[in-house]
Order: structure tokens, then C-alpha cells, then sequence
């Protein structure tokens, strides 16, 4: 997994005013079917602490081993490996050919990692066909012009110097027989595809090569047939190019996108079980992105595990990443790539302890598994960060008791891709990241997703980005406020379908039983619903949710995050400043301690710390005067 710098992304082309909707509209045809098998349930997929090296420490790792496998695993508690084959990695215009790797080299380094208890991923990737030297060399691009991802004006995606391979191709039976060999040559435990995307070029996004013009034609012919495409879209399908304006046939276009990058996963998931049945596929989709150019959003239930590149980003912005990441992965393990490194171009050197040590406790904290780019260990480094990595890693290979709990929350924040999509909305929810630093735990919810299920356990949800609202969620949230939950919810959501069209009412307020959004706090069956203005959301979604804070009072630069245990409440405590005041914590009025103490653990210890609680007026406090950088607290509960 290479570092693939996202912020100059092309601009989004041009939202086009909707004319006024007719009445009634017509209902958009049910999706065609779309496979996900069973996901890989492997344990080791749960407590994997992934060990990623690069170019020169690619070559060192697997050449100069000596007890290095075993010291790795005791330092830090890595007992995963993501590498190259030697073919890439030998061809890379970044690698000395001092660090070549031989074939033999290759094989007694995989032999070395797994005699210590290793599992091994194989890197490789569509878009550039794993890195391999007919890639890089140019050799595929000139035998396969069309084989290229192309924007609007033809143009190919350069990002890495040779064009981005298109999955509608023969592309994709080229790279997925790659994944296959080395699957079985090298007997790999999982294969990574990296950077699994659509992109963009100079004149837009991607794809508009032929091979997608006749595979979206087709798409549109089977889903809605000659008449209904002209009804909707002007045009029959035999007659529908790829649009690069804004409107329903360019959001059912990232539709389709979604849907290929998706049937390329279940494709090679299917392959790879045919050469071992064990075998995990994962790949790199950069989930926290601002818009709908990658084409990840179906990717998620059909990889058995989810890992993104989280780079760039401050411990806050790691812990709301992680937040979504839990609710894209649905209960399948999320892994997190941490950007430790200072340089992305050879991965050397350690960014300081005071921010290397908030981005793996905002990981671990939400449950996430690390991932380390190891480009440190024989190059110059910070020896005070990989010191303090080394710590915090290896205390948390030892206590998995405090990493594979069910989180603790009573308000849940529903996220909309769809909306994000059709109409630019935020992926993370603006409430969603004020209630966090408001010390009010929350899980975060795909607006596709909602059910009866998932409902059932809160007593807030806000809504505050979910526009493309669809009726079947619509219906869910209904029931579950007549069943006395609390509903925090924009004026505009279900307002427009996944076509982005603007719907003559909303489907919320129609299953809600409402003619519109009502204009103050109204009861509906045993629950409440709330419409707020958008200027007034935040503050609204802070006051209803008061009583769930772990703060008595405002406190900055800490975070909690709680979970359930047996006979126990767990909270993860995460210092996101180099320093904090003291610090008081007070239990929600549902946890009842079983006695008045409760147990501080922290990494540079290994004995743990008592806390008394105190009974207060406003509840059970505990206080802490000097803030640990990240820590663990036990509360035994009745």
C-alpha cells in the first residue's frame, strides 16, 4: 500500500439547478442483484498488529533476519507482514538495486516470519496490475491503450507515471490472474488490492472508456428498459454516453461505479477461495473522502476486512475517521494504516511521540487494528516515537481483554453516502464530532442500513446530512420513535431519492405521519421528534444529549470511549493534547458501580492504578489529576 496523496482532487463538475419536481414522481426500478459471500471469520483477522516495510526495509526485513521476526513481535506485537513480491518491488523507480530482492531471498523471508508465528498479505492492485515491471516499464499501456481509465476528454490517470487500468477491461482478468499466482506460489494467509478505485484525470473523473460506456448501457437497459431510460434520462440506452454533468443519470452513473468496484471484490474473492478456501481479500479504500470519485461505498461488504490510509490527519480527525469506519466495516474488523512516518517518499523518520502516540490511542481505542509502514527501522528515526510506539503497541498485543468488547452508547449519528453522493452533503456529520468532544458516546449508522435491529438500542438519533433518505429507513426510524426514541432530525431529510430528484414531500415526515417538519419539539406514539434549522443542530443535538456526557463539565483535549464488559464498563481514555488539566468523569445515571473504586491501566505501567468514585449530586464521579496519554479504566458494575 503505497501513500497516495488525495488533496488536489479534480473539481466536481457542475451541479445543475433541479427544475420543480412533477407530481407524483416516478419511482426509481428496484437495483439489479448484486452478490457478497460470507466474509473470511478467521480469529487472526481480530488481534492482527500489522508490519508493513517499504523499499529499502522491504529488502532488510526479509534479508537480514536473524532473531528479527521474533524482536519485531516482542517490541511492537506485530504478527502480520503486507509485502511486495519480488517482482514489484524489484522494479520500483524509488528502490536502489542494492535492494533487490532474489527469489530465494523472498521465500526463506516468508519462511522466517511464519516459523514466528507470522501471517503473510501479498500486495498487489488493478489499477497498476500490482506495480509489476510491465506496468511501470509502460509495456501494458502500449500493448492495451484501451485498457487505460479514461475522464471525459480521453484523458488517462497519471497519478504514478503510467496510466490507471480500467476494471471494465481485460484489465481485470489480467490483474486477478496475477492475484491468483501469487496467491498460490506463495501460499499467502491474504491479498491486498491496493488503491481499488475509479480516479480522475484532467478533464474529470473516471471512468469513460468504452468498456464502461457498454457496461453502463447495459446496466441502465436491465434496470429500467428502453421506455422507462427515455422517461427518465431523454435517451434510450443503446444511445447513452457517460455524463459529466450533474443530475439522475450522473448519479446512477457512481451508482454503477459503486456497483463495479463491488463485483470486482466478490469476482475475486470467488477466485482466490478456489486456490485456498481460508484465504482474507482486503483493500484500500479511502473511505473518508469529501465526494463519490473513488467509488468505494459498495466495496466495504464484499472484503473481509476494511483498512484505509489514514494520513494527514490530527488524533480528532482519527477518531471521527474511525467512528465511520466502524459503521462502513458493519461488524467485520476495521485495520487502520497510520501515517507515523514524517516522509512519504521512502517512508523513513518518525513524526514526535506528542503526535505519533493520540494516532494509534484514537486507533486501538475505537477498536481498530494498527497498521505500521515500517520505513524507520534501519533509516533515521525519532528514537523517543518508536520507544513510545514500541509501548503502547506491545501493551496492547498483551491485553486483548480490553480491545473485543461491544461499545457503550445510547445515541447513534447517521451517516449518508447516497446524500454525499447526489448532493454533496458531509460524510461526517458536523453533530458528530461535537458530541464526541462533548464526551457523549456515540456509534455512527449508514443511512442504508437502518432496521428495527440496529435501532433498537439508543434513545437519541440525530440526523443532520441524510437528505436521500430512502422509504424503507424512512419506515424503521418511525417505528422505532413510536416506540419512545428520540429524533433529532434536518428539515430536509428524505427529501430527495438516490437520483438526487427532489421528492414532493418527505419520506420521514410522510412515515412520521407529518405533512412537513414540525417547527418545534412534537410527540409522536412514546417518542419525540426534533427538526432543527441547520444553524441550530449542533446546539440542539449537545442539549438533548446532556445526560449521556461522561463531562460534567466542558473539558478539552480528552476523549472517552466506553464499553461494555460482563460485569464491567471499560473507558478508553485518549489525551489528544501533549498535556491536559485535571480531569472528572461522571457515570451516566444507567451504570450502578459495584463498589466505590475503580482501576487505572495504563501502558508505562504494569501494575494498575486504584481510583476512588465519589457520589455526587449530579451522579458517580471519578477524578484524575494528571491525565495519562492514553489509559484504560475499570468500573465494576452490579
Amino acid at each position: 500500500m503505497r501513500y497516495l496523496k488525495l488533496s488536489l482532487l479534480f473539481a466536481l463538475p457542475a451541479v445543475l439547478n433541479a427544475a420543480p419536481p412533477e407530481s407524483p414522481l416516478e419511482p426509481v426500478p428496484p437495483d439489479l442483484p448484486l452478490r457478497a459471500s460470507p466474509p473470511c471469520v478467521a480469529p487472526w483477522l481480530q488481534s492482527a498488529t500489522v508490519l508493513q516495510p517499504v523499499l529499502h526495509s522491504q529488502f532488510t526485513l526479509l534479508t537480514r533476519l536473524g532473531d528479527r521476526p521474533r524482536h519485531l513481535q516482542q517490541e511492537f506485537g506485530f504478527n502480520v507482514i503486507t509485502i511486495q513480491p519480488p517482482d514489484s518491488h524489484n522494479c520500483d523507480p524509488g528502490l536502489s538495486p542494492a535492494d533487490h530482492l532474489s527469489e530465494d531471498q523472498f521465500r526463506a523471508g516468508m519462511a522466517a516470519f511464519r516459523a514466528a508465528g507470522y501471517h503473510i498479505i501479498l500486495y498487489t492492485s488493478i489499477f497498476a496490475n500490482g506495480q509489476t515491471p510491465e506496468w511501470q516499464s509502460g509495456q501494458i499501456a502500449r500493448e492495451h491503450p484501451d485498457w487505460s481509465q479514461r475522464d471525459p476528454a480521453g484523458n488517462p490517470v497519471l497519478a504514478y507515471g503510467q496510466p490507471w487500468l480500467c476494471p471494465s477491461t481485460g484489465a481485470r482478468d489480467y490483474a486477478l490472474d496475477r492475484a491468483v499466482r501469487i496467491a498460490r506460489e506463495y501460499q499467502a494467509d491474504g491479498i491486498l488490492l491496493d488503491n481499488n478505485e475509479f480516479y480522475f484525470a484532467q478533464a474529470g473523473w473516471t471512468c469513460h472508456c468504452a468498456a464502461c460506456t457498454r457496461a453502463f448501457r447495459e446496466y441502465v437497459r436491465q434496470r429500467f428498459g428502453n421506455e422507462r431510460a427515455k422517461r427518465f434520462f431523454g435517451v434510450s440506452p443503446g444511445q447513452l454516453e457517460i455524463p459529466s454533468q450533474e443530475g439522475p443519470l450522473f448519479a446512477l452513473w457512481l451508482h454503477w461505479r459503486n456497483r463495479l468496484w463491488a463485483e470486482i471484490n466478490e469476482s475475486f474473492r470467488a477466485r482466490l477461495r478456489q486456490v485456498n478456501p481460508r484465504i482474507m481479500l482486503l483493500a484500500n479504500t479511502q473511505y473518508l473522502f469529501d465526494n463519490a470519485c473513488l467509488a468505494s461505498d459498495l466495496q466495504y461488504e464484499r472484503e473481509d476486512v476494511v483498512v484505509s490510509e489514514s494520513v494527514g490527519l490530527n488524533s480528532r480527525g482519527m477518531s471521527d475517521k474511525m467512528l465511520l469506519g466502524q459503521a462502513m466495516a458493519a461488524g467485520r474488523p476495521l485495520w487502520n494504516y497510520i501515517g507515523t512516518f514524517v516522509n512519504g517518499a521512502d517512508y523513513t523518520g518518525l513524526k514526535p511521540p506528542e503526535v505519533v502516540t493520540p494516532l494509534i490511542a484514537a486507533t486501538i481505542a475505537h477498536e481498530a487494528r494498527p497498521w505500521i509502514v515500517d520505513g524507520f527501522d534501519d533509516g533515521p528515526t525519532d528514537p523517543r516515537a518508536r520507544k513510545e510506539m514500541s509501548v503502547l503497541l506491545s501493551w496492547h498485543s498483551a491485553h486483548p481483554e480490553f480491545f473485543t468488547n461491544a461499545p457503550w452508547a445510547q445515541v447513534g449519528v447517521v451517516l449518508s453516502l447516497p446524500s454525499r453522493n447526489a448532493l454533496h452533503r458531509a460524510l461526517i456529520p458536523f453533530n458528530l464530532s461535537a458530541l464526541v468532544q462533548a464526551g457523549v458516546p456515540i456509534i455512527a449508522l449508514r443511512d442504508e442500513e437502518l432496521s428495527a435491529k440496529k435501532l433498537r438500542p439508543f434513545r437519541v438519533l440525530t440526523i443532520e446530512t441524510a437528505a436521500c433518505l430512502d422509504e424503507t429507513a424512512a419506515r424503521a426510524l418511525a417505528k422505532w420513535v413510536r416506540a419512545g426514541g428520540i429524533l433529532i432530525a434536518a428539515p430536509d431529510i428524505g427529501s430527495y431519492d438516490g437520483l438526487g430528484r427532489k421528492r414532493p414531500a418527505s419520506v420521514l415526515w410522510q412515515a412520521l405521519g407529518l405533512d412537513s417538519p414540525p417547527a418545534q419539539e412534537i410527540a409522536i406514539g412514546r417518542g419525540k421528534v426534533i427538526a432543527p434549522q441547520p444553524a441550530e443542530f449542533t446546539r440542539e443535538t449537545l442539549n438533548r444529549t446532556q445526560s449521556d456526557s461522561f463531562f460534567p463539565a466542558p473539558h478539552a483535549g480528552v476523549e472517552v470511549t466506553p464499553y461494555r464488559m460482563a460485569h464491567s464498563l471499560l473507558l478508553q481514555l485518549i489525551r489528544h493534547e501533549s498535556s491536559a488539566p485535571p480531569l472528572v468523569l461522571r457515570l451516566p445515571g444507567s451504570f450502578q458501580p459495584a463498589e466505590m473504586t475503580a482501576q487505572l491501566f495504563t501502558p508505562d505501567s504494569t501494575d494498575s492504578k486504584t481510583l476512588p468514585l465519589s457520589a455526587a449530586a449530579d451522579g458517580i464521579t471519578l477524578s484524575l489529576a494528571a491525565v495519562p496519554a492514553y489509559g484504560v479504566i475499570k468500573i465494576s458494575l452490579h
